[in-house]
């Protein structure tokens, strides 16, 4: 009985230095970052990708965030490097003006469609926690939302 506590023990030992370990990976990993409301409003007509994730990060967040990033890359770039899209990272317990907004509790993207500076409308992702085990699904997910408001 001793050894089976002492194991079970161990595991849960073991996977809270992965756990924290993943946090701790996940600080490290970004690509545009803001806590501040200056990434609410964006100049002229584009197309935001916004990726909400909390402060500390898990493996998953952080497969969202290099799959959005990868997929920028490789089907947007285009539209990226001419300004008509833009890819940002936000700390949502940092940006409660942003979160309030949209209205967020957990890890998600939102696609925004910024006419004359202004919203005009957007697409929430919600669903991003659960596709980024599905890499091409994940993938499709997100290019469709962006693709519909490139094309708007």
């Amino acid at each position: 009985m001793r050894g089976k506590i002492n194991k079970i023990t161990g595991n849960l030992l073991l996977f809270f230095v992965i756990f924290s370990l993943g946090f701790a990976i996940g600080k490290e990993v970004t690509r545009k970052q803001s806590g501040s409301s200056d990434v609410i409003t964006s100049p002229g007509n584009r197309v935001v990708v916004y990726y909400l994730r909390s402060t500390f990060r898990c493996w998953q967040c952080n497969l969202i965030e290099q799959y959005i990033d990868q997929l920028i890359n490789n089907d947007f770039l285009e539209d990226y490097e001419n300004d008509l899209l833009d890819w940002i990272v936000v700390d949502y317990l940092q940006n409660d003006e942003l979160a309030n907004r949209y209205n967020i509790s957990g890890n998600t993207v939102i696609v925004s469609l910024y006419k004359n500076g202004s919203e005009f409308t957007h697409h929430r992702l919600d669903r991003v926690m659960e596709k980024v085990f599905h890499h091409d699904v994940f993938m499709d997910y997100v290019s469709d939302a962006i693709k519909d408001l490139l094309d708007y």
